[in-house]
């Protein structure tokens, strides 16, 4: 509290009360901006759920078929309504299923097959075999 603003005041009760009342002022205009922060806060929040809400009650309105076309599932609806997208991204997918195409293509080409074996299903499981 700067008191150089009080040293025209001589009278020392005087100075005291109006050192006092800028005290309350400041005190009163410090909760102001207090509550006001609050109800942004609260506000905020409240907008944030209604969005999440609208989302999420839209998602579970779809059909499984719908879900599985956007690339959902029934288990992803709540990641998706809070902002997640459970989805692998896009190119690093695709890089990964290159490299592992890639790979798989290297395999054939060294290992071959035999002339009896290509295109042929047996039915066999892997086990049988």
């Amino acid at each position: 509290m700067n008191t150089m603003s009080y040293d025209h005041i001589k009278d020392p009760l005087v100075r005291a009360e109006a050192m006092r009342s800028q005290a309350i002022a400041q005190g009163i205009a410090n909760l102001t901006d207090a509550i006001g922060s609050a109800f942004r806060a609260l506000t905020g929040k409240i907008s944030k759920y209604m969005a999440y809400r609208r989302v999420y009650e839209t998602l579970s309105d779809m059909t499984d078929r719908e879900l599985d076309d956007i690339g959902l599932s029934r288990g992803d609806i709540d990641a998706v309504a809070r902002g997640h997208d459970p989805r692998p991204k896009r190119d690093a997918y695709l890089e990964t299923v290159l490299f592992q195409h890639s790979k798989l293509a290297e395999r054939y080409q060294t290992e071959g097959k035999t002339d009896g074996e290509e295109g042929v299903n047996d039915n066999r499981t892997v086990a049988a075999a």
